[in-house]
């Protein structure tokens, strides 16, 4: 677990939603877009309209993705509590 000051543990946690919200805009760009680009076409897969299939398991698989990089590179563990700080 990392020691961070104040202003650091602040800066963090704005890099995490800023991480999260990005992960968040390209899932739902996907989902929209493929919704939109594949409808009328006529074609089907798994037994649904392909707009359908590839719009929800596409958005499955990038969320699941797109949280394992989070994960990875963004999130780290720290203690947001300021009670360390007082007591020093």
């Amino acid at each position: 677990m990392e020691k961070l000051t104040r202003q650091e543990k602040h800066k963090q946690c704005m890099r995490e939603i800023r991480g999260t919200l990005i992960v968040v805009l390209i899932c739902c760009i996907w989902h929209i877009a493929s919704a939109f680009l594949l409808n009328g076409t006529g074609l089907y897969f798994l037994g649904m309209p392909a707009w359908f299939s590839v719009s929800t398991f596409g958005t499955i698989i990038l969320s699941l993705i797109g949280v394992w990089y989070l994960l990875r590179h963004v999130f780290i563990n720290f203690e947001y509590d300021d009670e360390e700080e007082e007591e020093e």
